[in-house]
């Protein structure tokens, strides 16, 4: 059954009015996928859209096996996952693993058939220009429309290019809350899955 979830995740289509917008980042990310590809997926606060992207991304590389392929995320404010986003990975069959801290815990969140807690790096809200992020030559993806507007300058990137996602959050505390972070988790990996399958 994970199998089948993670292949649904990523071979599900993009809706089609966003192919224009995911083409054209593809063609930025070919440009630079070189020695390596890293990519910086950026919100406001790095707590939802971003780290789901990072996440999807990453897995979406492994699931059809590109190479050189590095992913971050950042916010231009740290400040923590918030944790409707691991337990939607959770019911999609990720591993989520927190290393205790009390205010910006540090997550592993990994797909078991493709990778494994000693390789999977920690996870935590930061501000996009924070170790261990890349300080320049990354190419920056603005994932929602308030961090896009607030930079319209990412410092040391080498491309930067807005997809933006309809933030989850406005059903927190509901009770459609999961469905809706499901929905954008599906919604993030179809969209992850179209661009990996798209590198040279």
């Amino acid at each position: 059954m994970s199998q089948e979830i993670l292949k649904s995740l990523f071979t599900s289509l993009p809706k089609q009015e966003r192919i224009k917008e995911l083409d054209t980042l593809a063609s930025i990310l070919n440009t630079h996928h070189k020695a390596t590809l890293a990519v910086n997926f950026i919100c406001t606060h790095n707590s939802r859209r971003s780290h789901f992207s990072e996440i999807l991304f990453r897995t979406a590389a492994k699931y059809y096996g590109i190479k050189n392929v590095e992913t971050y995320s950042g916010g231009t404010e740290g400040t923590a996952l918030y944790d409707e986003v691991t337990e939607s990975f959770k019911r999609h069959g990720f591993t989520v693993v927190k290393d205790f801290a009390p205010s910006n815990p540090h997550w592993q969140i990994f797909h078991p058939l493709l990778e494994s807690e000693g390789n999977t790096p920690f996870l935590f809200s930061k501000a996009y220009n924070e170790a261990p992020n890349p300080s320049s030559g990354y190419v920056a993806v603005m994932v929602c429309d308030s961090a896009n507007e607030a930079c319209p300058v990412v410092l040391g990137a080498a491309a930067r290019f807005p997809l933006t996602f309809v933030d989850p959050k406005r059903s927190d505390g509901t009770p459609e809350c999961s469905a809706v972070y499901d929905a954008t988790l599906k919604e993030i990996a179809s969209e992850m899955g179209y661009l990996v399958r798209q590198l040279a």
